[in-house]
């Protein structure tokens, strides 16, 4: 039901602002991942308000793109502003039945709101700690993950894991508070990519 919104999902107007910050760590992403994305169909779980998939359809021309993510607001906000894009987006906690093969998925910013690290994890950031402590008890956070935690666990349920640093390049401080050197750091050394492959088993 509308207004049954998890705790973490705040409003359409700081949910845009944030898709807004987040554009320069898609792009960091994007350009990380050893995958030519013109043509596929990808995935985005945890999508919010879906700009990362339209950013990947207007930019990288990605065949078909669906996300999914608890907060129905911000998926009400996902349909209507994919316009006519290939987008599909569901208000669901896990992905939706029937949504079939994926050639890409991805997942930013995810972690600290999964319990299930069989599923997800989250880097040791010192930023990131502090975040998570000032906002544990308000948005009823679950404990952060270990990265190593989370390279073992997708490893063993079969996938090819790898890791990257970013290459972020500039970091636009309008949103951040004044301390510059604190978040060049968090962004160029402790913002982690996991890539995880594995052939598709499917038929």
């Amino acid at each position: 039901m509308p207004g049954d919104e998890p705790s973490y999902w705040r409003s359409a107007a700081e949910d845009e602002a944030m898709q807004y910050e987040h554009r320069f760590v898609w792009e960091a992403m994007v350009k990380a991942v050893d995958s030519e994305l013109a043509g596929r169909r990808v995935l985005d779980i945890g999508c919010n308000r879906g700009g990362f998939l339209r950013m990947l359809y207007d930019s990288r021309h990605i065949a078909e793109g669906r996300g999914y993510d608890p907060a129905e607001a911000a998926i009400a906000d996902a349909r209507r502003l994919a316009g006519t894009r290939p987008l599909q987006f569901e208000a669901a906690g896990n992905i939706p039945v029937g949504w079939g093969r994926f050639d890409v998925a991805f997942s930013h910013e995810v972690i600290y709101l999964i319990s299930d690290l069989g599923a997800h994890a989250e880097s040791a950031s010192p930023l990131m700690a502090e975040w998570h402590r000032e906002h544990a008890a308000e948005l009823r956070l679950p404990p952060l993950h270990e990265v190593d935690g989370v390279a073992a666990s997708f490893a063993a349920a079969g996938f090819e894991v790898a890791a990257s640093r970013l290459n972020i390049g500039f970091v636009p401080l309008s949103a951040q508070p004044p301390r510059v050197v604190e978040w060049l750091d968090y962004y160029n050394e402790k913002k982690l990519l996991f890539q995880f492959t594995r052939p598709f088993a499917g038929g």
